[in-house]
């Protein structure tokens, strides 16, 4: 499909969660894999993002030449996404976090759809009240000078939030609030508090 690379960001610390997100089981599937079949769906190439100490334990679940591991010495799941563009330099990248085990195929879909007729964005991202970037396509156009700042250290902010009120950014309204549950805690199971 296009020049477009579908990317599950795995490489977050899960501190709230208290394990790694993208391997709790759902199904008999970890919900890396639920987010991964997700955007296999849509006829795209495939990459996971994670940190060094995930390694080991995604090898199992994916084939290594999937994973990507962070190599970019900044804060935040900003990582992730810049070490997959510095792997696939010329490549779009729609972003999934590995805890969106709800987002429908439509609202895919429709992401999609404008990023194809509206050539003039950097990036797309699904937006009410704040944007969604952990479902989201970033350009390899837009994410070059972000890239570049990053490799000069002279990035300001590590957040996606800035890069994409900095960026040339289309906003598309949410049809389906649901499709953006995330998850701190494993459904069905209460904390203690």
């Amino acid at each position: 499909m296009e020049n477009l690379l579908g990317v599950v960001l795995c490489g977050g610390e899960s501190k709230r969660m208290g394990s790694d997100k993208g391997l709790i089981e759902k199904e008999g599937k970890t919900w890396a894999e639920h987010v991964s079949d997700k955007l296999l769906s849509l006829n795209m190439p495939l990459a996971v993002s994670i940190h060094e100490q995930q390694q080991e334990a995604y090898s199992r679940v994916f084939s290594p030449d999937q994973l990507i591991i962070d190599s970019i010495d900044i804060k935040g799941p900003l990582k992730g996404l810049l070490s997959v563009h510095k792997q696939y330099p010329e490549q779009d990248i729609l972003l999934m976090a590995c805890d969106l085990i709800d987002m429908d195929e439509l609202t895919l879909k429709n992401l999609i759809d404008q990023y194809r007729v509206n050539n003039a964005f950097d990036f797309f991202v699904y937006h009410e009240n704040f944007a969604e970037p952990f479902c989201a396509i970033y350009t390899s156009r837009g994410l070059k000078p972000v890239f570049k700042k990053a490799q000069l250290h002279a990035l300001e902010k590590f957040s996606f939030q800035s890069i994409l009120d900095d960026g040339n950014t289309l906003k598309i309204p949410i049809r389906n609030d649901a499709s953006f549950r995330n998850y701190n805690t494993i459904p069905g199971h209460h904390q203690d508090t």
